[in-house]
């Protein structure tokens, strides 16, 4: 919805201007595509041509920008991933659309992923703490690999993802506890291992 907004008093006088939630959106994405994810509100609302306080009224503080840059996100990965599966009927190609229209999607939109999940590079706090967790992962997931006479190649990535899975899956037990967490082990450990060894693997 449009509406009128007045700069704040002090300010250059630039009359009436007409804010646009939307478009205030379009110019945060605009500025971290060009500038990257560690650009600040202040900058956001310059890019827009509005003050700080139009930005708060009308999307609120950085939590709410995040919000609305991931929804949009969301809905281009959505719509990404949708076209990618379409007409695929091998179920493991379909998955590999998936996977690889997701991760093309977000090779484009690079800065902004990196600006919603907060993991902007000279921060490095998430993505440090996926580090010491996922180097130990991935000494054992060569282990495996190669016990079965498989390329270790994998291992880093699977490793990454394996963490990524745990984080987010955690955040939403954390959230909704409609389990215990030796069932969710048990569904998870179920989902890895038929990854790791295929269909019908012997869990020993």
């Amino acid at each position: 919805m449009v509406v009128a907004a007045r700069r704040r008093p002090g300010r250059p006088r630039a009359g009436e201007v007409s804010v646009d939630r939307l478009e205030l959106l379009a110019s945060a994405e605009r500025l971290i595509r060009r500038e990257g994810p560690r650009v600040s509100l202040e900058a956001i609302a310059a890019e827009a041509g509005v003050t700080k306080p139009i930005v708060y009224h009308h999307i609120g503080g950085k939590d709410a920008v995040v919000q609305g840059l991931a929804r949009r996100l969301n809905d281009r990965q959505g719509e990404v991933s949708r076209r990618a599966v379409a007409g695929v009927e091998d179920p493991a190609e379909a998955i590999r659309a998936f996977v690889d229209g997701y991760l093309e999607q977000l090779e484009t939109d690079r800065n902004l992923y990196l600006y919603v999940t907060g993991a902007s590079p000279g921060s490095g706090d998430v993505l440090a703490l996926a580090d010491r967790s996922a180097t130990g992962l991935a000494r054992l997931l060569v282990e495996i690999r190669g016990h079965d006479g498989n390329a270790p190649a994998s291992a880093i990535a699977w490793a990454y993802g394996i963490i990524g899975m745990l984080h987010f899956v955690s955040l939403w037990w954390l959230r909704d506890a409609d389990r215990t967490h030796a069932e969710l082990a048990e569904q998870l450990t179920e989902l890895l291992w038929t990854g790791l060894r295929g269909e019908g693997g012997d869990r020993t």
